[in-house]
C-alpha cells in the first residue's frame, strides 16, 4: 500500500489504475491494497480514529437527499466503508459489501459507505450518491462526507488513520472501534464481523 499526503491528481489516476490491476482479489477472499490517500493537510486537523476508542461520528446526507449520521445506527454492529468514487479498489469492494449487507444485515449488522470524493476529488453531491448507489445494486445506506464539505470528518479522521481508501471500520454495540484498516479482505471482514455480532 502506498502513503500520499499530496493534491495531485496524477496520484488519483495512478491508483485507479492500480485499483483496476487488482481486480478479482476481493472476491478471492485475497488482501486488496488500498487506494493512495491524497487529501490535503489541514491547519487544524481532528485528531485520528483509533482502535479501541469511541468512534468519531460523521454527518452527512444519503442517496435520497435525507440527512443521516452514523450514531443513529449505535447499538447494532457498524461496518463503515470510507470510499471514493475514483478508487480502483473501492469501486470492487461495494458488490462484497452488499453481499454483507444481505447476508448479516438480518443479525444486527449495518453497512454505511461514506463516500469523501467524486470521480474528480470533489465532494460528493446526491446525484453522485444515486449514481454510486445504482451502479452497484447497494440497499444499504450510502452517504457523503461532512454534508459534501471538502476534507470532511470521515475523510481526515477515518482515512487519514489509515492512509488510505477504502477505509474499513468495524464498530461494536457499544460504538467503538474494534478494528480499522485500509483496503478489503472478505475472507478477514466477514469472521470479525461474526464475532461482534455474537457478543
Amino acid at each position: 500500500m502506498r502513503n500520499h499526503s499530496s493534491c495531485s491528481r496524477g496520484l488519483r489516476a495512478g491508483c485507479l489504475l492500480a485499483g483496476f490491476a487488482a481486480s478479482g482479489l476481493v472476491f478471492a477472499g485475497m488482501p486488496a491494497p488500498g487506494c493512495c490517500f491524497s487529501g490535503c493537510p489541514d491547519p487544524d486537523p481532528p485528531a485520528l480514529q483509533r482502535v479501541g476508542d469511541p468512534a468519531t461520528d460523521i454527518q452527512g446526507m444519503d442517496a435520497s437527499g435525507t440527512a443521516i449520521r452514523l450514531s443513529q445506527f449505535r447499538g447494532k454492529v457498524i461496518l463503515l466503508d470510507v470510499s471514493t468514487m475514483w478508487c480502483g479498489v473501492c469501486q470492487q469492494s461495494a458488490p462484497a459489501l452488499e453481499y454483507l449487507h444481505q447476508v448479516h444485515g438480518p443479525r444486527g449488522l449495518v453497512v454505511v459507505a461514506c463516500l469523501a470524493e467524486d470521480s474528480n476529488g470533489a465532494p460528493v453531491t446526491q446525484a453522485g450518491l444515486q449514481q454510486w448507489a445504482a451502479t452497484y445494486h447497494l440497499t444499504y445506506p450510502v452517504m457523503n462526507d461532512a454534508g459534501g464539505t471538502r476534507e470532511g470528518v470521515a475523510e481526515q479522521v477515518y482515512a487519514g488513520a489509515t492512509g488510505g481508501f477504502p477505509t474499513v471500520a468495524l464498530i461494536d454495540k457499544g460504538f467503538k472501534v474494534q478494528s480499522l484498516e485500509s483496503g478489503f479482505d472478505l475472507a478477514t471482514v466477514a469472521p470479525r464481523i461474526e464475532g461482534l455480532l455474537a457478543q
